[in-house]
């Protein structure tokens, strides 16, 4: 049975969540200002270089947020199954009981392999690029950002899913098929849905959204750039924090997170839309069947009964353990730099001059091409076309030259004779 969903709270825990918002909003909107703003020429004059720039930088900076939920607030995560890997491009699929999913699972890929939150991309609910600094943040690091409406969205996986494809960088997309976490609304929804077709109503899922699920892996096929997708599966023990808002304000985490992966080749994978619709829909009845084993056993075991396969568990090591402490120390040291900088040596017009131009330059590419990320992208896309036409020019070129070298040689002869 699932642990219940906390709603009260403390004043000391309420401090402590106020206290973790303030060091992840300071320390997103200086690290934009400081480190990314700087950058912002490369993307136009040398684009893979801020690529690989950003990527760096943004995926490490991801280890604070992910590191203060284990130091601050106690949360423990438990990791079997596969490990992702990060030189080859997949997509991610897990489902979404609360809105955390995503903070912690990057615990889960620190686990795995740090360099994994280099290359995996999210993908977000739109709202959230209009936070000042993190959203910022979250649109230069190429997110996948959505509307959770198919006919807004298509033409924004279609940019991106090319846009990483181009960038010749293997990165794991995270998705959610529910669409929306497993919140009480959502799940009314979701069992309206199921009584309508004639489906099973689950207890631990909603109902996948196919549409998105089986556009973004044609296009990511379309595009050649998916080789493996790893279905997830996250389960929680102690309590349930549902929202960010939650955990701001309460000051509270889920005391355990468990992640299952299960990594499987895109070979097994259906090319049919309908057939990869029921593929999915199948998946979903597995995982229904993972966690219903999950809660009543407190640990993940394999839906065939002729197996006596166990999944393998991965801990933290103690190599990545104190890498996790010195770059969370690096961060909130630079955090406190920043600080002093921009509030003690800034002359007050410097200050809010750079402050009100990153804001018109982050917020005018939103307003015009609909995010930062979207940018990159058509900035990707122009440079695919110059360069395929300096190509189809140069062998014209190199045609023309030969035939003109041909014709040289014939009418030397010519004149020999």
């Amino acid at each position: 049975m699932e642990p219940p969903t906390i709603s009260f709270f403390e004043l000391f825990h309420c401090l402590k969540g106020l206290t973790f918002a303030l060091l992840l909003l300071s320390s997103s909107f200086f690290g934009t200002f400081f480190f990314l703003m700087p950058l912002m020429p490369f993307a136009i004059f040398r684009p893979n270089l801020f690529r690989q720039l950003t990527d760096f930088l943004i995926g490490f900076w991801l280890v604070l947020p992910s590191s203060l939920v284990e130091f601050m607030f106690g949360v423990r995560i438990h990791l079997q199954g596969d490990k992702i890997d990060r030189n080859k491009p997949s997509l991610i699929i897990m489902n979404h009981r609360t809105r955390l999913d995503w903070l912690f699972f990057w615990n889960a890929l620190w686990r795995m392999d740090p360099w994994l939150l280099t290359t995996e991309k999210i993908s977000p609910k739109s709202t959230l690029m209009f936070i000042p600094g993190a959203g910022w943040a979250m649109a230069t690091n190429a997110f996948l950002f959505l509307n959770r409406n198919f006919a807004f969205d298509r033409f924004r996986i279609d940019r991106m899913i090319s846009y990483y494809s181009q960038t010749s960088r293997n990165y794991q997309l995270l998705l959610f098929p529910e669409g929306t976490d497993k919140c009480p609304i959502a799940t009314k929804r979701s069992e309206r849905f199921a009584e309508k077709n004639g489906l099973v109503k689950y207890k631990y899922l909603l109902h996948p959204r196919t549409v998105g699920f089986v556009h973004i892996l044609k296009r990511m096929r379309k595009e050649k750039y998916v080789d493996f997708i790893y279905d997830v599966s996250v389960a929680y023990g102690g309590r349930i924090i549902q929202s960010e808002f939650d955990l701001l304000l309460l000051g509270l985490t889920p005391a355990h997170v468990h992640f299952l992966v299960q990594k499987i080749p895109i070979s097994l994978i259906p090319e049919d839309d309908e057939q990869l619709e029921q593929w999915l829909n199948k998946k979903w009845a597995e995982k229904e069947e993972i966690l219903r084993r999950f809660y009543s056993t407190g640990e993940f075991l394999p839906t065939d009964a002729n197996t006596e396969k166990s999944f393998q568990k991965t801990e933290l090591s103690p190599q990545a353990f104190h890498l996790q402490l010195i770059i969370s120390a690096v961060w909130l040291a630079l955090t406190a730099v920043w600080t002093i900088i921009f509030f003690g040596f800034l002359s007050a017009q410097i200050r809010w001059s750079c402050t009100l131009l990153t804001i018109i330059y982050f917020v005018g590419l939103q307003l015009y091409f609909g995010g930062f990320e979207l940018f990159l992208a058509r900035l990707a896309a122009a440079q695919s076309v110059v360069s395929k036409e300096s190509v189809v020019k140069s062998k014209g070129s190199e045609a023309n030259n030969t035939g003109n070298n041909e014709a040289s040689e014939k009418h030397n002869k010519m004149n020999g004779q």
